[in-house]
């Protein structure tokens, strides 16, 4: 949406409220469009290019209150190490690899990986050497134990 890359480029938090209500809602990639309030917070250090968009939304009408935004801000702010500490390994990653790290995380093995992208096993094979290569892990089984801890850690 343009407001969403508008806090990008401003590096400021944006908030939309919708006045009309939207009673078909819609599917797809427009999810936005059926939230009535929407908060955009830029994540990354003070006055440095955003690395990420925090992204609040509530599906029934709610007006943010100036707390509220300062808050999403302060929490774009906070968030920033984390997300540029994720985002340095998996920036090398193309669609298909990053999809197949994804996996990893949740412990699939090679053959289980190739089912759910519908692929053969010998191109999944190769993906997930791909990623591991490009993780500098020696395995798979090395490369799926960081990612578990991580997923532990956060959540």
């Amino acid at each position: 949406m343009p407001l969403s890359r508008r806090a990008l480029y401003e590096k400021r938090p944006m908030v939309i409220n919708t006045v009309i209500e939207n009673p078909v809602t819609t599917t797809g990639y427009d999810w936005e469009l059926d939230w009535p309030a929407i908060l955009y917070a830029p994540v990354g250090e003070m006055d440095q290019r955003p690395i990420g968009l925090l992204t609040i939304g509530c599906r029934r009408d709610h007006w943010y209150t100036d707390d509220d935004v300062t808050y999403a801000y302060s929490l774009g702010f906070s968030l920033a190490p984390l997300v540029a500490a994720l985002r340095g390994p998996m920036s090398r990653l193309n669609e298909s690899e990053t999809e197949v790290a994804h996996l990893l995380s949740h412990g699939l093995s090679t053959q289980e990986i190739a089912r759910a992208i519908h692929t053969s096993h010998g191109h999944a094979r190769a993906l997930v050497d791909s990623v591991a290569k490009k993780f500098e892990s020696v395995s798979a089984d090395r490369l799926m134990f960081p990612a578990i801890q991580l997923k532990r850690m956060t959540w």
